[in-house]
């Protein structure tokens, strides 16, 4: 029941859809009323959360806050025992089923960040763990397009683990916990910046300090031009930045972190 009730609730406060919503109210009004008043603060307020979702520095500045609030590991790739790298690289679709292909997203630096320390450290073990976020998933799971795209790199089979149950990510801790205590050493934990306080604390809670290997970065670190407007950008980063701190914040409620 949980995973549905947070697919609703991302749903609905998706910016895009905050906006079209308010949108039709203000068609409703032009068309089948005749309330003057309403309509132009109706209008108005549109206007308003279109500057707001729009105006890109505002949404960069949050979100560089969230993908920096945890610091990159400096330890030593080569010692690393294995890690734990999270689902959300691969389009979920029948289409990479039927024509064969694992197909990457624009969280592929997950994936390829997997095979780049794999060459530096080939005798490292790599958790892949995610089967779908999708309620009703058709065609490969990410577990099997994440098995496919490895072993097709030149990853060895017997440095490879699937955790193919997981559909978010506090399922993503529960299934993979145990079998990063199995072995000793070190773990890497490797996610989207903006993705990784709310990961790293929930393996944190679970009793787990994995080292923290950043990737996908949507921010730079160079000064902000406070001068923009982009509503495509503006429309995405909040995406991001409230389902993150809705997240956070529901994690931290039920004392999952």
């Amino acid at each position: 029941m949980e995973f549905y009730i947070a697919k609703i609730v991302n749903y609905l406060l998706e910016p895009l859809y905050i906006l079209s919503f308010f949108l039709l109210i203000l068609i409703f009004i032009l068309i089948f009323t005749n309330l003057k008043k309403l309509t132009i603060f109706s209008a108005k307020f549109l206007l308003i959360l279109f500057l707001f979702f729009g105006y890109t520095p505002l949404s960069n500045f949050l979100l560089n806050k969230i993908e920096d609030f945890i610091k990159p590991s400096r330890y030593p790739i080569q010692q690393l025992t294995g890690i734990i790298v999270l689902g959300g690289s691969f389009y979920q679709e029948l289409i990479s089923k039927e024509r064969n292909e694992a197909s990457l997203n624009e969280n592929a630096e997950r994936a390829t960040k997997a095979l780049e320390i794999y060459k530096k450290n080939p005798k490292i073990l790599i958790i892949f763990s995610g089967h779908s976020n999708k309620i009703n998933p058709i065609g490969w799971s990410e577990s099997e397009m994440a098995k496919k795209f490895f072993l097709e790199q030149g990853v060895k089979s017997e440095n490879l683990i699937f955790e193919n149950k997981s559909r978010n990510t506090f399922e993503n801790i529960q299934y993979s916990k145990d079998i990063i205590r199995n072995y000793k050493g070190s773990w890497g934990l490797v996610t989207s910046a903006f993705h990784m306080p709310r990961s790293y604390f929930l393996f944190k809670k679970e009793g787990l300090i994995l080292e923290p290997i950043s990737v996908d970065y949507r921010t730079s670190t160079s000064s902000m031009f406070w001068i923009n407007f982009d509503i495509k950008k503006g429309l995405e980063n909040w995406r991001v930045i409230l389902h993150e701190i809705i997240g956070i914040s529901y994690y931290k409620i039920t004392d999952k972190i």
